[in-house]
C-alpha cells in the first residue's frame, strides 16, 4: 500500500469514508481548511451513498435492480462513461461487470463485517444467492467480456444493463473520487497545495513555492509493512492496488481476494502481490495498478507497452522481487530511497 508522509507544514484532516480511511491535506488557513475539509468529507460520503452495493438504497443497487431504462445522476453518468473508455484501453480486463463474482467468492459484505464473520464465526455460513455455476454460464464461447455490459443513450442520461449483469464499480469510484474533488478544490476554492489520498489512491498538486511531496510505498510480502522507498511529485497523482490487504477465507478455506479476473470470473490467480502507479490523473492510476495485478508479469509488460508510454509502473511479486517500467531518466528523482536488497528489475 502506499501511505502519505508530511514534508511541509500543513492542516491535515482524516476521516473514513467509501470503506478506507480518507487523508486531507491542505495548505490553507485554519479556518478556510475546516470549510474544506468538510466539503471533502461530504462529497466521499455523498458518493459511498450513490456506488456502495452495500447500500441497499444506492443509486448503483436501484440500477442493478432495474429491468429497463433507467435515469441515472450525472456522477453516475461520468463514472459510466469513464467505465466504458477503461474496458476498452484495458482490453477488457476491467470489468465492471463483477459483482455476481464477488459475492460468489465470499465478498457479499463490506470488507470490515467480512473480517468479523472470519473473527467471529456464527458457526453456520449464510448461503450466497449465487453459485460459480451460475457465473461459468457467463463464460460460453460467445461471451465477449471485454465489452460493456449496459447502454447509455447520449444526451438523456439513460442507461440500460443486459439481462442479468449486476455491476460493481468499486475498481473505478475511489479514484475518480479524489481526482474530482482535488479537482473542485484549485478550481473553485483556489487552494494552492494540497493532497487527497483515499487508501493509496492519492492527488496531490502544488506550486514551485511548496516543497515536493513524499509518498512511502511499503513492502506487501511482510506483516510489518516495511519502507521499500519514496516517490517524489509536486503535482499528480499515485494509485495502488493489491491482493495483501483485502483477503478472506471462503467457504471452501482457501485465500480469496476482490481482484476478479473476468475471464474466469474468479479472484485473479496472479504472481503480482501490488502495483504502485506514478501518472496524472489517479482514475487511470488506479485502472493501471488493477490490470497489472490481474493480469500477472508477463501479461502485464506485454499490455503495458501496447497502452501507456507515461506513467511509472512500479509492481512487486511474490517471489520477493520488484519491476519498475517508466522514465528511467527520472528514476533517482521520483523514486529515491529504494531498498537495495530488493531484487530490482527495470523492464
Amino acid at each position: 500500500m502506499s501511505r502519505t508522509k508530511q514534508a511541509f507544514r500543513l492542516l491535515r484532516f482524516r476521516f473514513r469514508a467509501m470503506n478506507t480511511d480518507v487523508e486531507v491535506q491542505l495548505a490553507a488557513g485554519r479556518e478556510e481548511a475546516e470549510h474544506a475539509a468538510a466539503l471533502v468529507k461530504n462529497w466521499f460520503e455523498t458518493q459511498e451513498q450513490r456506488f456502495s452495493r452495500f447500500a441497499a438504497d444506492s443509486e448503483l443497487n436501484r440500477l442493478n435492480r432495474c429491468t429497463g431504462w433507467m435515469p441515472i445522476s450525472a456522477a453516475m453518468d461520468e463514472v459510466l462513461s469513464l467505465a466504458y473508455g477503461y474496458i476498452g484501453q484495458t482490453e477488457g480486463i476491467f470489468q465492471p461487470g463483477i459483482s455476481q463474482a464477488l459475492r460468489a467468492s465470499g465478498y457479499d459484505v463490506s470488507f470490515e463485517q467480512l473480517q468479523q464473520r472470519e473473527l467471529h464465526p456464527s458457526g453456520t455460513e449464510r448461503r450466497l444467492d449465487i453459485r460459480h455455476s451460475d457465473i461459468k454460464d457467463m463464460l460460453r464461447d460467445e461471451y465477449d467480456y471485454s465489452r460493456p455490459r449496459w447502454i447509455q443513450r447520449e444526451g438523456s442520461r439513460m442507461v440500460h444493463k443486459d439481462p442479468g449483469t449486476e455491476l460493481d464499480l468499486g475498481g473505478i469510484v475511489k479514484g475518480w473520487a479524489v481526482e474530482r474533488i482535488a479537482d473542485w478544490l484549485q478550481r473553485t476554492l483556489h487552494i494552492p497545495a494540497g493532497l487527497i489520498n483515499a487508501g493509496g489512491d492519492i492527488q496531490a498538486w502544488g506550486t514551485t513555492d511548496h516543497p515536493m511531496w513524499s509518498v512511502q510505498v511499503t513492502d506487501p510480502s511482510q506483516e510489518e509493512r516495511n519502507l521499500i522507498g519514496n516517490i517524489q511529485l509536486r503535482k499528480g497523482a499515485v494509485a495502488t492496488s493489491g491482493i495483501v490487504r483485502r483477503q478472506w477465507q471462503n467457504t471452501d478455506g482457501n485465500l480469496s481476494h476482490h481482484l476478479i479476473d473476468p475471464r474466469t470470473m474468479k479472484p485473479a490467480d496472479t504472481d503480482v502481490l501490488q502495483c504502485t502507479v506514478l501518472g496524472q490523473h489517479a482514475s487511470q492510476c488506479e485502472i493501471i495498478a488493477k490490470t497489472v495485478c490481474i493480469l500477472g508479469s508477463i501479461e502485464a509488460v506485454g499490455w503495458l507497452n501496447r497502452h501507456y508510454d507515461r506513467h511509472d509502473v512500479l509492481w512487486m511479486t511474490r517471489d520477493g522481487s520488484t519491476y519498475f517500467r517508466g522514465n528511467t531518466d527520472t528514476l533517482a528523482e521520483r523514486w529515491p530511497g529504494f531498498d537495495p536488497d530488493h531484487r530490482f528489475s527495470l523492464i
